[in-house]
């Protein structure tokens, strides 16, 4: 148990001085490897490289590469043309296309940070002409990009499915009913508040919503390609990521010619790049799991948290607030690879459904994206909308109830996350 405070110690220690996230995992198990005597650096080195190569892991560089494609290449323009034609006469106007723009991005990609980065520029650019204030624009953006990594794909959900050799299709499905249940959410708040701030709405046009869903009928089958495909059995996850990367320059390339080869191949680059960050987070944590786990501080922490409660329900209340204050300040999928060991007794002590817990989790931490103080998404859309952080912090606030509503609709009716993949994939 000592070494365990003294692993948890260096860890928070190193985090405090400014050590990236990935080096500060591995270091503080390196050196608790040491420091005990106990264990091999060979076996810390072996964990690491393990996880770093699952086959799952495949995932995300091609849901990146697809997200980069899509953005660059015109997809994510003709999708939220698509979306204002459909839903800019509602009051609230380009305010729910950029709800619904999200929902149908968010089955080709799986990142909130790309939805906010790429489509939010498409976004409040629309929005601001349309006279909407640069706060509320931004707000939105933000908001609604939390929907991404709910909706299949999921780059967290590949993670979470890896860790706890849980389905990733069943992860994938199990996101459907929420997401959509967030972007309701989010559109009632959008149409309360527009209404209340008079803001402009489109007039509706059949012949814009006919032109505009002809141009983006193709980008418009991505999503459908990706569920369509995991839910026959036509391909798995990682081969359903490749197939809306090679789709995406499809459209982008030879369809649009929006993007030539110098571009594609900055996009690997960068791709590239945001790739290998991720994974080095992913084996800095697989160290430092296996080594919490071999210093018994899952069982100590399993045994702590069971003798507070034997009830489900309030166990999960416990978690929700947790996951909550820990994402307004970690990075989310550093957070579910140092957690996921310490969850896996839990789920077998309260009998809590792995799909349920994984939704709700990574739904957790999306939400600690648009928190303050240090929510990723809320940096990323204020630079997009050329506003202080100040007034993103205060902007977003009003959005952060219909998130938390839905997180806690999600977490004490758990149908709403399993009844979807229970049907699809018996």
């Amino acid at each position: 148990m000592t070494y365990g405070l003294f692993l948890i110690g260096l860890f928070m220690v190193l985090m405090v001085v400014g050590v990236p996230i990935a080096f500060s995992l591995a270091l503080s198990a390196i050196i608790t490897v040491v420091t005990t005597g106990n264990f091999t650096v060979t076996a810390i080195i072996h964990r690491m490289i393990g996880n770093s190569s699952s086959y799952t892991l495949l995932a995300i560089p091609f849901f990146i590469l697809a997200a980069k494609l899509m953005n660059t290449g015109g997809i994510t323009r003709r999708i939220f043309r698509a979306a204002s034609a459909w839903v800019g006469h509602i009051p609230g106007g380009l305010g729910h296309a950029n709800v619904v723009a999200s929902v149908i991005f968010s089955g080709m990609s799986g990142s909130a940070v790309a939805d906010a980065g790429g489509l939010g520029q498409v976004e409040v650019e629309a929005m601001r002409k349309d006279g909407f204030d640069d706060d509320f624009s931004a707000a939105v953006t933000c908001a609604s990009a939390t929907i991404g990594p709910i909706i299949p794909p999921s780059i967290p959900a590949v993670v979470y499915g890896m860790m706890t050799e849980v389905s990733v299709g069943a992860l994938f499905i199990g996101g459907i009913i929420p997401g959509l249940l967030l972007a309701v959410a989010c559109s009632v708040l959008v149409y309360y508040m527009s209404v209340k701030r008079k803001y402009p709405v489109r007039q509706f046009s059949w012949k814009e919503v006919v032109a505009s869903t002809a141009d983006a009928f193709l980008s418009l089958l991505t999503p459908v390609i990706i569920i369509g495909g995991i839910w026959t059995g036509i391909f798995s996850p990682t081969e359903a990521a490749a197939m809306a990367t090679c789709y995406a320059f499809f459209l982008a390339v030879i369809v649009y010619h929006e993007m030539s080869l110098k571009e594609v191949a900055q996009a690997i680059a960068e791709t590239v790049r945001d790739s290998a960050g991720i994974l080095l987070i992913i084996c800095g944590a697989a160290a430092f799991s296996w080594l919490v786990t071999m210093l018994g501080l899952t069982e100590t922490f399993s045994n702590a948290l069971t003798s507070l409660t034997d009830n489900k329900y309030i166990m999960l209340l416990i978690l929700n607030i947790a996951f909550l204050i820990i994402g307004m300040f970690m990075e989310a999928l550093a957070v579910m690879t140092i957690t996921i060991p310490f969850l896996i007794p839990l789920m077998g002590s309260f009998g809590i459904d792995p799909v349920h817990l994984g939704i709700v989790l990574i739904l957790n931490l999306m939400i600690g994206l648009s928190t303050p103080p240090v929510g990723t998404s809320l940096f990323v859309c204020a630079k997009v909308a050329d506003i202080s952080i100040e007034r993103m912090y205060k902007a977003i606030l009003p959005f952060l109830i219909p998130l938390i509503f839905v997180l806690f609709l999600i977490t004490y009716v758990p149908s709403l996350v399993t009844w979807l993949p229970n049907m699809m994939l018996k």
